[in-house]
């Protein structure tokens, strides 16, 4: 027998985080399409507009992603003319990803993070905003910590030394 009555769900921070995960990125990647631009790839270059010539180990440390994963959006993206891989001066194996004029094209979206930030702390006051940033650190680092997966990079984000890059 079908009720119309909706299930109830249970009280889950993962399920209320994945949900919100979930749509703020559906969110950001609507935003970016109309510039032609992934969520991901945004992200890489906000860090290379703030400091270009940046190691694929860097870029991945920043985004949060493995290495490889980092190296194949940054392949993505020198295919399309946005970043170029260039060998160091002092070290040949040593590649720097640098950021082209198509990419410094795309500047004006430096500050999408607080626009979209904006968007989601609507109705939430600064004092709420600063009280959330840092409980959802703290969240991050509990995470990373029960899994033994990131601990370093925890204890950065409670300290608030990783970029907020990821909205």
């Amino acid at each position: 027998m079908a009720t119309n009555k909706p299930l109830e769900r249970p009280k889950s921070l993962g399920q209320v985080l994945t949900f919100a995960t979930a749509a703020t990125g559906a969110m950001c990647q609507e935003l970016l399409a109309a510039h032609d631009l992934t969520l991901a790839q945004w992200v890489i270059l906000s860090a290379l507009w703030r400091r270009d010539g940046m190691l694929v180990s860097e870029i991945a440390d920043y985004t949060g992603n493995n290495a490889p994963a980092a190296s194949r959006i940054i392949d993505r993206m020198a295919e399309r003319g946005l970043v170029t891989r260039v060998p160091d001066g002092e070290d040949k194996r040593v590649v720097r990803v640098h950021v082209t004029e198509m990419g410094l094209g795309l500047k004006h979206l430096e500050d999408f993070h607080e626009r979209v930030n904006t968007q989601l702390l609507e109705g939430i006051s600064a004092e709420e905003a600063d009280t959330l940033f840092r409980l959802l650190r703290q969240v991050d680092a509990n995470a990373r910590r029960a899994t033994g997966s990131g601990a370093e990079m925890a204890g950065k984000q409670l300290r608030g030394q990783a970029g907020e890059g990821n909205e």
